[in-house]
């Protein structure tokens, strides 16, 4: 033993003491960050068994000098360690028994700190809202932009919000905070997903998910989820889309959404990609049932979820279900909703889904010509790998005696050219 009574209050020295957030901490310690909030909120308070006590001493332990200088001065802040303690040897808690006075004095010099910290906000309310706004712009205008543009708009404002929320905020303000993280977060995952940086966009539906889930909004939760399912499908692991697209659904079960639509209408898909009729249809009648049940609107804006979105998702189900006459009809009405927009990545990937679907059922000259057409007539900025990878995958569906025809040479060279840029 050290001479330490752990508390909260310590635990939360010891945490600034190595400069680690409370994720970070508690995997440095190996405890849940749960725990480590708890601890900490409840201060002085906090009761810890002693195998928690164990892995805070191996923590103090393994403190540089530096780190040991930050400890010892952020205990003496609180009134936890007298002011002459210069090493661990030295640390003591006074005790209750003996020194009523100065424990009653020691813990009014703690309620000053805390005080204090609650008390501290580096934003003002009208700046947060400021920030939300923007937020809500970017939001706004994402699905129209080409997504190396709007990686562009979004860097600033992250930075900014980030800027904020690394200092200590008041709870209200830290969530919302934490709303506008996981939202920029996941429009900067989109972006990336749709220029192809899977790693890279993988990470950031990491940090979306994380900021999210440090919030009280399930309905951000997910739509994190739901809207990370893409990735997987896109890039080749499509059991994945459907774990999380169903944790998507867990979140707000029976509850009728633009998360649990969406997150419906992308199991349904993945599952009839992966062979499974039966569970893309049941999944594809419940993304009806909650679409119908939403507000009837026509949005573009980002994570909202409507009738052509759905008939996108339910374009892709019936293709790859091989009930395509049924799936060109869908994408007839979808592509009809869509031409007075100016979204034109979803378009695009109802139409090559239509080119699958010729593929598919033996017409492959009209498929690759279809997917060709596409490519040709995409702007350069909004010609991205998930779109390039949807033209590869008109390619996949051909059957083998057709993969040496002339239109499916001058569709792999087009896919090659893309590609190779």
């Amino acid at each position: 033993m050290i001479g330490l009574d752990w508390t909260g209050v310590e635990v939360a020295c010891l945490r600034v003491a190595t400069l680690h957030g409370v994720d970070e901490f508690a995997h440095k310690i190996g405890c849940a960050p749960r725990s480590v909030r708890l601890w900490e909120s409840k201060g002085l308070r906090a009761q810890l068994n002693p195998a928690s006590k164990r892995l805070l001493e191996d923590e103090y332990r393994k403190l540089d000098s530096a780190q040991c200088q930050r400890f010892e001065a952020a205990l003496s802040r609180v009134g936890r360690l007298p002011t002459a303690a210069s090493s661990p040897e030295a640390i003591q808690v006074i005790p209750m028994q003996n020194h009523r006075v100065d424990m009653f004095s020691a813990l009014d010099s703690v309620r000053a700190v805390v005080d204090q910290t609650l008390s501290k906000c580096t934003i003002t309310s009208s700046r947060v809202e400021l920030l939300d706004e923007r937020v809500a712009d970017r939001v706004l205008s994402y699905t129209a932009m080409p997504p190396a543009m709007a990686l562009t708009s979004i860097a600033p404002d992250l930075l900014e919000v980030q800027a904020v929320a690394a200092e200590r905020q008041p709870a209200a303000i830290q969530a919302r905070l934490s709303e506008a993280t996981a939202v920029l977060g996941l429009l900067t995952a989109d972006a990336l997903m749709k220029l192809g940086e899977i790693e890279r966009a993988n990470y950031w539906f990491g940090t979306a998910r994380m900021a999210a889930d440090d919030t009280p909004n399930r309905r951000l939760r997910a739509r994190v989820r739901a809207q990370h399912a893409m990735l997987p499908y896109y890039y080749g692991d499509t059991e994945k889309t459907v774990a999380l697209a169903q944790a998507a659904q867990a979140i707000l079960p029976d509850t009728a959404c633009d998360e649990t639509a969406l997150a419906a209408a992308a199991e349904a898909r993945a599952l009839a990609r992966l062979g499974d009729e039966y569970g893309a249809e049941q999944a594809l009648n419940k993304a009806q049932r909650l679409t119908d049940a939403l507000e009837n609107n026509t949005s573009d804006e980002a994570f909202r979820f409507n009738t052509k979105r759905l008939l996108l998702y339910t374009s892709g189900t019936l293709t790859y279900m091989g009930r395509t006459a049924r799936a060109r009809r869908v994408q007839d009405e979808a592509l009809q909703l869509y031409r007075p927009t100016s979204v034109i990545i979803d378009p695009a990937l109802i139409h090559l889904d239509a080119a699958v679907g010729h593929a598919m059922d033996g017409s492959a000259d009209d498929g690759c010509q279809l997917a060709a057409g596409v490519l040709d007539d995409l702007p350069t900025e909004h010609r991205t790998r998930i779109v390039i990878t949807r033209a590869s995958d008109v390619l996949d569906a051909l059957p083998a005696g057709c993969r040496q025809l002339p239109s499916a040479g001058t569709l792999r060279e087009l896919v090659c050219a893309e590609t190779a840029t």
